[in-house]
C-alpha cells in the first residue's frame, strides 16, 4: 500500500497530543479504515533524534518479527485485530482500523459506553494468552481494538514473550517505556525491591507490569486479573 498521503496517528487529550506508540510509526489511511504499523523511526513522528539513534535496525527488526510471531500464534485461538497486508521489506503491518484505539474510544466517551463488558473480556483475553503460554506486556488501553462486533482484541504483540524464554531485566526495555510509565514504575521498584539491571523470571515481571497499570485501569480489575494469573500459574 502507498502510505505517502497517510496521516500520523496520535492519542490526544485536551491540550496534549502524544505518540500512540513509542516503537513503530503509526500511520492512518485518509478514510480512517486502515492503520499502518511501520517499524521505522519516522522523525516527523519520533522527534527525539537521540532516542531514534538507540533504535538500531536490528532492534526494530526484532520487534517487527516478534509482532508477527505472536499475532500468528494467537490468531487462530483468540480474537485479534485483522491484518490486511504485511510488507516485510519496509517492516509494515496493515490492520483493519475501527477509527480509534480502545483508549481514544473510551476517552471520548467511556470504556463502559464503548464496551459494557470490557472488564470481563480483558480478563478472558489474558487468561487465554496465559493458557497459550504467552505473556503480553503491552497492556495500555491503546493496545486494544474494538470492531463493530463488540469484541476486545489485543494489538502490539512486539512486547510479548513465551513463558519459557530466558529471564529479562527491566533495563533492556526502558527504551520503549514512556517517561510517565517509568515514573509509575519507580515507586513499585522500591516497594518490591526490584533492581532494573537484574534479570527476573518473566512471570515476576508480568506482576510488576500489571501493578504499574493501576493508574490506567480500575484497581479491582488488576486484582482480579492477578488472581486469575495465580490460578493458572
Amino acid at each position: 500500500m502507498n502510505i505517502s498521503n497517510w496521516n500520523y496517528y496520535y492519542n490526544e487529550e485536551p491540550g496534549d497530543r502524544f505518540r500512540a506508540n513509542l516503537v513503530y510509526t503509526a500511520y492512518v489511511s485518509p478514510d480512517n479504515n486502515t492503520l499502518c504499523m511501520k517499524f521505522y523511526r519516522d522523525p516527523g513522528y519520533h522527534t527525539d533524534l537521540e532516542e531514534n539513534n538507540l533504535w538500531t535496525d536490528e532492534l526494530l527488526e526484532e520487534r517487527f518479527q516478534r509482532e508477527l510471531k505472536f499475532y500468528n500464534q494467537a490468531k487462530d485461538k483468540i480474537p485479534v485485530a485483522e491484518i490486511l497486508d504485511v510488507d516485510e521489506r519496509s517492516r509494515s503491518i496493515f490492520l483493519k482500523w475501527p477509527g480509534d484505539d480502545f483508549y481514544m474510544m473510551g476517552y471520548k466517551n467511556s470504556y463502559n459506553s464503548v464496551l459494557p463488558d470490557w472488564k470481563e473480556q480483558m480478563k478472558q483475553r489474558f487468561s487465554e494468552m496465559w493458557s497459550m503460554g504467552i505473556l503480553k506486556f503491552s497492556m495500555h488501553p491503546n493496545s486494544w481494538l474494538v470492531y463493530d462486533d463488540g469484541i476486545l482484541r489485543p494489538i502490539n504483540w512486539f512486547f510479548t514473550f513465551e513463558e519459557n524464554e530466558s529471564e529479562k531485566s527491566i533495563s533492556e526495555y526502558l527504551i520503549q517505556l514512556s517517561d510517565s510509565r517509568q515514573d509509575k514504575l519507580k515507586p513499585l521498584l522500591e516497594k518490591f525491591n526490584i533492581d532494573i539491571e537484574r534479570k527476573y523470571k518473566l512471570w515476576d515481571l508480568q506482576n510488576i507490569c500489571f501493578e504499574s497499570f493501576r493508574h490506567n485501569y480500575p484497581s479491582e480489575l488488576i486484582d482480579e486479573i492477578l488472581t486469575l494469573k495465580k490460578m493458572l500459574k
